[in-house]
């Protein structure tokens, strides 16, 4: 996926590109690609979707077994079935953004300006998704071995 995103030249950092909230800072990006940059990225979004899917059934995987591992009635137990839940809303939030990118490719210098707010705002809901959930899994684990460590 990176590949296709280096092949673009897209001229900004990942997160630049996904959280500039502003058509025309968006669009100044698409104006100094030319026709087979733009291709490289639509290419790039397409990858994402098997990207998408695979980190979201990673964490829905990682946070339900982990959960599991916590006492039934604990509340690391139920933050872990949370995280399942979050785990499915990235993936969903990811899908849509990349709905908004397409449409922004479609016409890269005339898009209207919602797209862009739009798809940022999605795109900074996704990274709360992602980044609690890999928080939980990260802070879980600890617990995880500090409980089995003890005993």
């Amino acid at each position: 996926m990176i590949v296709f995103y280096e092949l673009s030249n897209y001229p900004v950092s990942f997160f630049e590109s996904q959280l500039s909230f502003s058509s025309a800072v968006i669009k100044s990006h698409f104006s100094i690609m030319n026709a087979e940059e733009l291709n490289y990225y639509f290419i790039w979004v397409i990858v994402d979707y098997g990207f998408m899917l695979g980190f979201g059934i990673i964490y829905f995987s990682l946070d339900l077994i982990i959960a599991r591992k916590f006492n039934e009635s604990s509340r690391w137990r139920k933050s872990g079935y949370i995280g399942v839940f979050f785990g499915i809303l990235y993936f969903c939030c990811d899908a849509i953004e990349n709905i908004f990118i397409f449409s922004m490719l479609n016409d890269p210098l005339g898009f209207p300006d919602i797209l862009a707010i739009t798809h940022s705002w999605i795109a900074l809901v996704k990274f709360i998704f992602n980044f609690s959930s890999g928080f939980w899994v990260i802070a879980a684990l600890i617990i995880l071995f500090f409980r089995r460590k003890s005993k």
